[in-house]
């Protein structure tokens, strides 16, 4: 993926699955690193919108399929019957988390689901860019707006508010990470959110600019 040949801070960032396999301890597939845990955990913080302590479909994540769909108003949306398809693919994400089948994900469950992702990750990395490109690029659509080809603060604001959270943090967040990036500031482009995403899920590495991509939420 030629969005991984970047620099950050003028260093060469490569491919973090050529920085494991170079590593005197490289990075055990079968062990969840701890700097991945801690992200999760503090992921399925943002995604627990009552802040109950659990993931239910009903009250956590069809209200924000709910606003997301109607940021678009009457304006035509990307992609068709959006609110159906975002339905469909938070239930299906929270069923394949939902670990012991009780109709609610707990934080546990959710650190866990993720092991075997992380590992299929590292086993076939360019099959798992091509699925993030495939899913980070359809969300990227549902977010920008005017469909120009790039996520303003505003976006991002939006999906932050669709979870309950406030949304001032997340211009100067993305700024920091932009520059970083040595990109330029107040915008993001497809390939370069395809790029934070896959760091922030994947590359264990806490100096990362993905690292920071929820911000002090996550």
């Amino acid at each position: 993926m030629s969005s991984l040949q970047v620099k950050a801070n003028a260093t060469h960032i490569e491919p973090f699955e050529n920085r494991w396999a170079k590593h005197e301890k490289p990075f055990d597939p079968c062990v969840m690193h701890p700097e991945l845990k801690r992200r999760y955990q503090k992921l399925f913080n943002f995604y627990d919108k009552t802040g109950d302590g659990r993931l239910v479909f009903a009250d956590d994540l069809a209200p924000v399929a709910d606003a997301i769909d109607a940021r678009w108003g009457k304006n035509k949306r990307p992609i068709p019957n959006l609110l159906k398809l975002l339905y469909t693919t938070y239930q299906k994400e929270n069923s394949r988390r939902d670990l012991n089948h009780d109709g609610q994900v707990e934080p546990d469950e959710f650190v866990s689901a993720h092991e075997n992702v992380v590992n299929s990750f590292q086993a076939s990395p360019d099959k798992a860019r091509a699925f993030i490109r495939q899913a980070a690029g359809g969300f990227f659509s549902c977010l920008d707006l005017d469909q120009d080809g790039w996520l303003v603060p505003d976006d991002l604001a939006a999906y932050a508010e669709a979870y309950g959270h406030p949304s001032d943090w997340v211009e100067t967040n993305l700024n920091a990470m932009l520059q970083m990036l040595d990109k330029p500031l107040g915008r993001i482009d497809l390939e370069t959110f395809l790029l934070l995403i896959e760091q922030y899920w994947f590359d264990p590495s806490p100096n990362v600019p993905g690292a920071k991509l929820f911000g002090q939420s996550a």
